[in-house]
């Protein structure tokens, strides 16, 4: 009876062995060895030794399955936290704490949860909560910024003025929200009861009118997106 225990062994235990070659291991190693003096006692007619040898492999040859798995797994979440980590270096860069305060927080939840499954070696925890933090980001992008000051220009023709000015695509794309301009400007002016009387170099406050978000001074060398563009 032992006979054939060995047999049924040993057959299963080659195959999956040689399956598992690319995945070298302590385990897999005694696992080799223990299958090998099995043979040599089989091949004695120590058929007691060889079914309790080969009944010890087998036992390793499991734990080599089962620490491959935790490998695999490992390898999973390290590259499941690396995208993770690539994203909130992403959202750090656009200020989504400002932007998206919600979606940040929580992608920092997760990713520190993941960190703490990780170190605990709770690998597939791990991925699963460096995946949240992707989910949580998947959806945020650079902000649209407009210019919040404006210096007026002399030009040889067709000078800076307030209908001018709110009528540029990254200003109002809209000549008649000048007054918004000259409202929010006219103590500036050498004559404040004067709108057409606005000096070049002045430094104008261009004010938000539809809680579009406006920072730092108009530069001609930056592309900016056209303003209530449909």
């Amino acid at each position: 009876m032992k006979r054939i225990i060995f047999i049924s062994i040993f057959t299963l235990l080659a195959c999956l062995l040689v399956a598992q070659d690319i995945y070298h291991n302590e385990y897999f190693v005694k696992s080799q060895e223990l299958l090998t003096q099995a043979q040599e006692a089989f091949d004695n007619g120590d058929y007691d030794m060889a079914a309790d040898l080969a009944a010890q492999a087998q036992e390793y040859a499991k734990m080599s399955d089962l620490y491959v798995a935790k490998m695999l797994a490992k390898r999973a979440a390290d590259e499941a936290l690396l995208r993770a980590e690539e994203r909130i270096v992403y959202a750090d860069s656009i200020e989504a704490s400002r932007w998206y305060p919600a979606e940040y927080t929580a992608a920092q939840t997760s990713m520190e949860t993941a960190k703490t499954e990780y170190a605990a070696e709770n690998y597939l925890s791990a991925k699963q909560f460096a995946e949240a933090v992707l989910v949580s980001l998947a959806d945020i992008k650079p902000p649209v910024k407009f210019p919040a000051y404006y210096i007026v220009i002399e030009r040889s023709k067709d000078t800076d003025c307030f209908w001018r000015i709110a009528a540029l695509p990254f200003i109002y794309n809209n000549p008649l929200m000048w007054t918004v301009i000259y409202e929010a400007n006219k103590r500036k002016l050498p004559d404040p009861n004067n709108p057409n009387l606005v000096r070049p170099g002045t430094l104008l406050v261009i004010p938000s009118i539809r809680g579009e978000l406006r920072e730092g001074t108009y530069d001609p060398k930056l592309t900016y997106p056209i303003f209530d563009q449909k």
